[in-house]
């Protein structure tokens, strides 16, 4: 009795895209969405401690003064969120340029929490607003603890 391979039950699917074009374009889309991260981050961090500065002033501000860095929290966080929910959310079916741009973030995310406790460290030393060095620690425990989580839940 001869063994011949049974017919397929389905043809191959054909992704669009499949070129070597779109093979050209895919770790740039990755670049740009890791330039998006980091500038979220940095937006988040900057309104942050702006933020914290407002308040920490004794001198009366109005409401643009508060809604402007407020804004610039929300959209930062959002931005770092989005990103990262977006591209933690299937692991098996990512590509490899999306697994590596999730990566870097997290890595870059982890660097930044650990930076930003360290110079909260010798922030602390100088004489600066309780409320400051409440922002800064709360920044580096969010920068610190959001990879590490993610790390560990797709594990």
């Amino acid at each position: 009795m001869a063994m011949t391979p049974a017919e397929p039950s389905r043809p191959g699917r054909k992704w669009p895209g499949s070129s070597a074009t779109a093979s050209m374009r895919e770790p740039f889309w990755a670049a740009v969405v890791v330039l998006v991260f980091i500038l979220g981050l940095y937006v988040l961090a900057r309104s942050t401690m702006t933020l914290a500065q407002t308040i920490a002033s004794n001198e009366s501000d109005s409401a643009l003064d508060l809604l402007l860095p407020l804004a610039g929290c929300v959209g930062g966080a959002a931005i770092a969120f989005v990103l990262l929910l977006v591209f933690g959310a299937h692991p098996r079916t990512r590509s490899g340029a999306a697994s590596a741009s999730f990566t870097i973030m997290k890595t870059l995310m982890f660097l930044a929490g650990i930076i930003l406790f360290l110079g909260g460290a010798l922030q602390i030393i100088k004489t600066t607003e309780f409320i400051e060095q409440i922002a800064v620690a709360l920044l580096a425990l969010f920068y610190t603890a959001t990879p590490l989580c993610l790390h560990f839940i797709s594990r």
